[in-house]
């Protein structure tokens, strides 16, 4: 009798076990980050990819104690993350400064930078000086954005120096000579960072890094264009290489004398549907704005005075990047600013007009005549294109 009772029981034993085994696998979207960032005090923070975030909603944690780090989170898919450590005090020093530092300004090597992916196992090692000097590893995305940030890092870091030291500086001849060395030295990390995209076809990172230098207007559209041609095409499933394709699209297709890219989409602030085309017959201002943009909030009663001098021959259309729905409708309704609006978006290819315009600035401005082609593009300050729109109109 006893024989079958211990049969029983190791049964059930190896199904406990089976079950405790199961419980302690990893969600198969699961990555991890470790390693350690000398010097880093206090924690890292981020925007996760897959959740939705209010002004209100505070960012994702990544714990550090004592420079170390072993952080595991789930991602839906490959996605470049940003981490921003803690800002301290109230001239927003960071990580460990030197006492005799003047401050700090936000350029891209204060951050640390890594390719989150499901199954990823990334390693972080480096120290946080005056600014992040660490990188990942571990995989082929992270080991290729280590070899590009660790080309550009210590450039990004003595530009932005040089940058906090003028404002503090009061002799004229002094903040001219450190703008003189501030230019060379953006000049030589283009010139490296073109280079490197160059030798590097395959590298997702070096992809982003394409896109952000065309972005920023620090390369030509005919420079970008030869170097997206030079990309592999293994990178095409990618969003950083898809990003870059729609910009370069977005340079031919918006060029003076052609006809403006379809815009038909339902990203308007009541949910309707908005056809551009339906404006035909009347000339259209195209407005890329946001209430972030000092500049832009700045022009829009000229913009106002426009719509209704010309209500006649001219439409304006709104198109938001950066703010959410509720923030652009309480501003609109604010200033009685009554012509239409859309959102523009990143979460997909058809309503993300900053990248289909390939929009590189704000305020951008097109203006576009009652055929519906592209008569000019403005990007900056507002001035010239209401001097054009004046002359076009009146």
């Amino acid at each position: 009798m006893k024989k079958p009772f211990k049969k029983i029981f190791f049964v059930v034993l190896i199904v406990i076990i089976a079950v405790a085994c199961k419980t302690q696998e990893t969600h198969p979207n699961q990555f991890t980050l470790t390693g350690e960032i000398k010097g880093l005090s206090g924690n890292l923070f981020f925007r996760h990819p897959d959740k939705e975030y209010t002004k209100e909603t505070p960012p994702d944690t990544i714990k550090v104690i004592n420079g170390k780090i072993h952080f595991s989170d789930t991602i839906s898919k490959l996605t470049l993350i940003t981490a921003y450590p803690d800002f301290q005090g109230p001239d927003k020093k960071i990580f460990k400064i030197p006492a005799d530092s003047l401050g700090y300004f936000p350029v891209k090597c204060a951050y640390f930078m890594f390719y989150a992916f499901p199954g990823a196992d990334i390693q972080v090692s480096g120290e946080a000086t005056d600014f992040m000097n660490a990188y990942p590893s571990g995989d082929k995305f992270n080991n290729a954005l280590a070899a590009v940030n660790k080309l550009t890092f210590p450039n990004y870091n003595e530009m932005g120096n040089i940058a906090v030291a003028n404002t503090h500086e009061k002799d004229s001849l002094i903040i001219t000579k450190n703008e003189e060395k501030a230019d060379s030295i953006f000049e030589q990390n283009t010139d490296e960072l073109i280079a490197h995209i160059k030798s590097n076809p395959k590298s997702l990172a070096a992809t982003w890094y394409l896109n952000d230098l065309l972005r920023r207007r620090h390369i030509d559209e005919i420079q970008a264009e030869a170097l997206f041609n030079g990309l592999s095409t293994d990178l095409s499933e990618y969003e950083d290489y898809k990003t870059i394709a729609t910009r370069i699209a977005g340079i031919k297709n918006t060029k003076e004398g052609s006809p403006v890219p379809l815009i038909k989409t339902t990203a308007t602030l009541d949910g309707s549907q908005f056809n551009i085309n339906s404006l035909r017959g009347k000339y259209v201002l195209i407005d890329f704005w946001g209430v972030w943009c000092g500049p832009c909030v700045k022009e829009m009663p000229e913009v106002k005075v426009f719509q209704e001098k010309y209500k006649d021959k001219l439409v304006v259309l709104g198109i938001n990047s950066g703010d959410t729905k509720e923030k652009v409708q309480k501003f609109i309704d604010k200033n009685n600013y009554d012509w239409q609006q859309i959102l523009s978006t990143k979460k997909n290819t058809t309503d993300n007009f900053v990248t289909r315009f390939n929009v590189q600035g704000f305020p951008t401005k097109l203006i576009i005549d009652p055929r519906g082609n592209i008569v000019k593009r403005f990007v900056g300050g507002g001035e010239d294109a209401f001097k054009f729109l004046e002359d076009l109109l009146k």
